[in-house]
């Protein structure tokens, strides 16, 4: 679109950019253009909760555009839960409408003095009075919105996890999206900014309209007719489809990263897909015209933890099932629904469930902190208890809702071994014994125990023609693989299509969607390059904050060879791989 809205809440005051052609080109969007005007804009050692801080919200080239799944958008900006670099990806309508509200980004500053959110209604910004939804919830303060301003709005906004600045804290949109990791909730609830409201009719230009269609059809046709990478199982099942066999195969961390699927959970198969298809879903639902829609809408009818919502996805679920050892599917989704209606990181709140499961059982804590809960392995009724308190920030709840790191300060120095998170970053549900090139990513990427960046599991289909797929059991060549995989991740990010859109379609795709879009001659050295420079400037934000990756501390629990199970004697060598990636 060629515009940059940067908008400061101190003075209420607004200006647009129109940036140089060189930013696009040298950093796309996304996070890469974000981190490019960050590293610039915001100086070293500011308060991530402080009026000095800024909020970005980005979209891509491809967002809004016929590119497949071309519907991503991210957050930007210094992160409260790491003190770093802190970005967040997520799929919906928000992005392509903010585009066709006029913007390619908007930057957000200062602090209001009273609650606020940001309109922009057809190219047009103004800052208008949200008092009447702040101490609302996320669905609350959607619904109360689209009365004011129709179905043709699409909103961003923070739940009271975000107001009360929760160091797990989400932006949300379409009630159920969430822009959860890196905690930039918190920065939009410091700054007052309960949602960003977006509506607008603007066309996103097309260098070659006609190619573009044509590709899309082509990569339609990948993915429902020639089921290409995995394309079969996220059209079919989406995520929850993987639950149970992840548990099963070593994937999925289980009991905080402690246990063995098949010996501690032999019943994970009852949380699967097959629940969800034959008891609670109610309609398939996917992200603004994406042919995958790997998502559902559910409802459980009856009984404790009756709920009508989003579906589970598999972080979640096994989040809050495999990493608890806990096998009632409702209760899954009952503390789903909880965390999504506050505004908060389903990822980053399971995990702490399971550390104060494993506290309780050592003897750190006792139900006397607990505020009467027995926190036990499996006690769905105590786990989704504790979700409630951590998303409303009530008693021990508040503790665990200010971080890991002020939980274990809270508690003591010996729960620290049970504290699963780098840097602050609860880690996600994919155990790095079984990829042991996740061990890699999660210590070294800037934004630290993130899965999404990169692995050689998430290897698209294609790209071993150019790359050999090493094996997991060797370390040595795993690191130029993910040198690799890391850079053309980063630009799948930046570019603003969904990962699982590049994992269903050849590598290629990528290249020819945004040349198609673009009209610049794209090849994969080109994206190498592109993806390395993103990789850089990111790192660059966190080397001048003095957080070197290379220095990490990661919790040893994920790097010990398992005794028992399918990831027995698999050894996660980042030192091999970090010689290789850097």
């Amino acid at each position: 679109m060629g515009k940059i809205l940067f908008v400061d809440l101190s003075s209420e005051s607004f200006r647009v950019e129109s940036p140089d052609e060189d930013l696009y080109r040298d950093f796309l969007g996304g996070y890469g253009i974000g981190a490019r005007i960050l590293y610039r804009l915001i100086n070293k050692n500011i308060n991530p909760l402080g009026p000095e801080n800024y909020l970005g919200f980005l979209t891509g080239p491809l967002t809004g555009t016929p590119a497949v799944t071309g519907n991503r958008f991210t957050l930007v900006g210094k992160s409260p839960s790491t003190g770093g670099w802190g970005d967040s990806n997520c799929g919906g309508r928000f992005g392509p409408y903010m585009k066709f509200a006029g913007f390619d980004a908007v930057f957000v500053t200062g602090v209001s003095k009273e609650p606020r959110f940001l309109l922009i209604d057809e190219g047009k910004a103004s800052i208008e009075d949200a008092g009447h939804i702040w101490g609302e919830d996320v669905y609350n303060t959607e619904d109360e919105l689209h009365k004011g301003f129709g179905e043709s709005i699409q909103i961003a906004s923070i739940g009271q996890a975000g107001e009360k600045l929760f160091l797990s804290a989400s932006v949300m949109n379409e009630k159920y999206r969430a822009a959860a990791r890196s905690a930039l909730g918190a920065v939009m609830g410091s700054k007052k900014l309960k949602a960003v409201v977006v509506r607008g009719n603007k066309k996103v230009p097309l260098a070659d309209e006609k190619k573009i269609n044509e590709i899309r059809k082509k990569l339609i046709h990948q993915i429902r007719v020639e089921k290409v990478g995995f394309s079969e199982t996220y059209t079919k099942y989406g995520t929850p489809g993987v639950v149970g066999a992840c548990a099963q195969s070593g994937d999925s961390p289980v009991k905080n990263w402690q246990g063995v699927g098949t010996v501690d959970f032999p019943s994970s198969d009852k949380i699967d897909y097959d629940f969800i298809k034959g008891n609670v879903l109610v309609r398939k639902y996917g992200c603004w015209q994406c042919p995958i829609v790997c998502s559902g809408i559910v409802e459980v009818k009856k009984g404790p933890y009756k709920t009508t919502g989003h579906q589970a996805e598999y972080e979640t679920a096994a989040a809050f099932g495999t990493l608890c050892i806990n096998d009632n599917p409702e209760s899954i989704i009952k503390a789903n629904d909880i965390c999504n209606k506050y505004g908060i990181d389903t990822i980053a709140v399971g995990a702490l469930v399971a550390f104060t499961i494993e506290c309780y059982e050592n003897g750190l804590i006792s139900a006397k902190d607990t505020d009467g809960l027995e926190m036990t392995w499996g006690d769905h009724e105590s786990i989704v208890a504790l979700t409630e308190k951590i998303a409303k920030g009530e008693g021990f709840g508040k503790i665990l809702a200010g971080g890991i790191r002020h939980a274990v300060k809270h508690i003591g120095p010996e729960s620290e071994k049970y504290a699963m998170h780098i840097d602050g970053e609860m880690l996600p549900m994919h155990d790095c014994r079984f990829e042991p090139a996740l061990g890699a990513i999660y210590k070294l990427d800037a934004t630290p125990a993130r899965h999404t960046q990169a692995s050689c599991f998430f290897f698209p289909s294609g790209l071993d023609q150019t790359v050999k797929k090493p094996s997991p059991n060797v370390p040595s060549g795993r690191g130029k693989a993910l040198y690799m995989i890391t850079c053309l991740m980063h630009v799948v990010n930046c570019a603003g299509i969904c990962m699982f859109g590049f994992l269903s379609t050849d590598y290629s795709a990528l290249s020819e969607q945004l040349d198609a879009v673009v009209g610049i001659g794209y090849d994969t050295n080109r994206l190498l390059v592109m993806g390395e420079r993103i990789h850089t400037i990111r790192h660059l934000f966190n080397l001048r904050e003095g957080i070197n990756p290379t220095k990490r501390t990661v919790p040893q629990r994920m790097l010990v060879p398992m005794s028992d199970g399918p990831n027995q004697g698999r050894r996660v060598d980042i030192d091999t791989m970090s010689k290789e990636l850097f």
